[in-house]
C-alpha cells in the first residue's frame, strides 16, 4: 500500500528501490458507465467505485419501480466501514434476479413484499493446476479436491447439457495438452539482467509498445 513514484526497467522506486523486471498493476474495479447514466437521470446515489445505492428491496428511494441487482447495485450489508455492500459476483446476481421477479409479479397483485436475504452458499477460486481453495460455511479445504469441486460447480450452473459438455471437453483439452493461450502484450526489446552496470541510474521507463509486464505500476 505504498505510492510507486517511478518504474524502471530493473525495479520500482519510492523512497527505496524494489530490484524487480515483473510490475503488476492492480487498479480495481469500475463499476458500469450505465450506473452513472441512471444516476444523473434519476438522482439515486453512486458508492466510491460507481455501482448504485439501493434500499433492502434492490429498488431505487425515489423510483421504487427501478430495481438494480448484480454488479451494478451497492446492496446494504451494514457491514464494514463504510458498508462494502455485497461482492459483485455470479450467486448475488442470481439471487437478486429472482427475488426481484418474484416482487415484481407481488407488486402487480399488490401484495407486501419482504427485504432481500442474500444467502452466502460459500466461495471458490481457482489458483493454478488443479489446486483452489474452497469456503463452504464452516468447512475450508484446498488442492486437487477443492479444484474439482470448482469445476463441478461451474459446470452445473451453466445452462444447457450442450454447454456444459462443450465447455468440459475445452477445460479437458487445455489441461491434458496445457494449451491454455495467455493474453500478454509482448515486445521485441530484451531487458537488460536485474543490476546490470551497464545500465544508468536514471533509466525511463519502457515504451508503451514494450511488454505490459514491465510498463505496469502497482
Amino acid at each position: 500500500s505504498v505510492e510507486v513514484a517511478e518504474i524502471l526497467p530493473d525495479g520500482t522506486h519510492r523512497n527505496e528501490t524494489i530490484p524487480t523486471r515483473t510490475v503488476f498493476w492492480a487498479a480495481g474495479v469500475q463499476a458500469s458507465p450505465l450506473g452513472k447514466a441512471l444516476a444523473d437521470a434519476t438522482g439515486c446515489q453512486l458508492d466510491r467505485v460507481g455501482r448504485v445505492k439501493v434500499n433492502n428491496d434492490c429498488s431505487l428511494t425515489d423510483y421504487p419501480e427501478i430495481f438494480v441487482i448484480g454488479d451494478l447495485a451497492h446492496f446494504p450489508t451494514g457491514e464494514g466501514e463504510p458498508a462494502a455492500g455485497l461482492p459483485g459476483v455470479a450467486p448475488v446476481a442470481i439471487q437478486q434476479g429472482r427475488y426481484v421477479a418474484k416482487n415484481i409479479v407481488r407488486k402487480m397483485q399488490r401484495k407486501s413484499v419482504s427485504p432481500f436475504v442474500y444467502r452466502d452458499k460459500g466461495t471458490m477460486a481457482t489458483i493454478g493446476r488443479a489446486r483452489a481453495v474452497a469456503v463452504i460455511g464452516r468447512l475450508k479445504f484446498s488442492g486437487l479436491f477443492a479444484w474439482l469441486a470448482w469445476l463441478f460447480v461451474h459446470l452445473m450452473f451453466l445452462v444447457g447439457f450442450q454447454n456444459r459438455l462443450l465447455v468440459f471437453l475445452q477445460w479437458a483439452w487445455n489441461y491434458f495438452t496445457r494449451n491454455r493461450a495467455a493474453r500478454l502484450i509482448t515486445g521485441e526489446k530484451v531487458l537488460p539482467e536485474v543490476g546490470d552496470a551497464s545500465l544508468p541510474a536514471n533509466a525511463d521507463a519502457p515504451p508503451a509498445s514494450d511488454s505490459a509486464a514491465n510498463r505496469a505500476a502497482s
